[in-house]
């Protein structure tokens, strides 16, 4: 079995990248699936198995997720707004960049949503690379493009790795990237999207499908299920 990290281990420090997944790990629940079942729209299913057996892109599944859905954009704000999210997730940033780490955000949804709800908790967007040791009050996100129209959901995905295909943001070249800069990579996260950077980083905070991952393949993670145990473990 693979040998867990120690209670020293896991405490952040200076020179430590946390990079956290959105959908099902700051939100409470998947965003996208929010909509979905309010709207009882079954064939999402459909695209999402074809999309974990990898039948077919995240950005195919997007995109056919979305088209099935006909509300106005004023209907879709309205109906985000009452997702929850994880409310300590604003003092696990504040109290990790206290201890000198930085904390990102990657996320394979959609742009609407994510920066909306960021902004719920506190936050403004950095469009720019954290740097170490650089103070700052907004948190740097990757993820797809969404704007809302009378049309529907418009996507885009200027973080694809065209070499790779999979994603419509390519969170593992995102992480390489920064990394660089890094002593250490730390990773938080739940689903299907988060394989490739959780299993290329230091220490994996994992929990639902990439719980189950992990499990298969006999790789170390500590488990959690909300901030609450990634502040005590990382910060007492």
């Amino acid at each position: 079995m693979p040998t867990m990290p120690d209670a020293d281990q896991l405490k952040l420090r200076p020179g430590d990248l946390i990079m956290s997944d959105f959908d099902g790990t700051i939100t409470l629940k998947d965003t996208g699936w929010v909509v979905f079942d309010a709207l009882e729209l079954k064939e999402a299913w459909d695209w999402e198995y074809r999309w974990r057996d990898r039948e077919i892109s995240s950005m195919e599944c997007l995109t056919g997720q979305w088209s099935l859905v006909d509300l106005s954009p004023d209907e879709m704000l309205a109906l985000v707004d009452t997702i929850a999210l994880d409310e300590r997730f604003p003092e696990f940033v504040a109290r990790a960049r206290e201890a000198g780490a930085e904390v990102v955000v990657a996320s394979d949804g959609l742009s609407f949503y994510l920066d909306r709800m960021l902004q719920r908790l506190g936050f403004d967007i950095c469009e720019d690379d954290p740097q170490p040791g650089v103070s700052r009050d907004c948190i740097t996100r990757f993820v797809n493009k969404a704007t809302l129209t009378d049309e529907g959901v418009k996507i885009e995905f200027p973080h694809c790795n065209d070499a790779c295909g999979q994603c419509g943001n390519c969170k593992q070249r995102h992480l390489s990237r920064l990394r660089l800069q890094y002593e250490r990579a730390i990773y938080i996260g739940d689903g299907y999207s988060d394989r490739c950077p959780a299993m290329t980083s230091d220490i994996v905070f994992a929990k639902s499908h990439l719980a189950k991952i992990f499990d298969e393949k006999e790789m170390s993670y500590v488990p959690f299920d909300s901030f609450d145990d990634v502040i005590a473990a990382t910060l007492g």
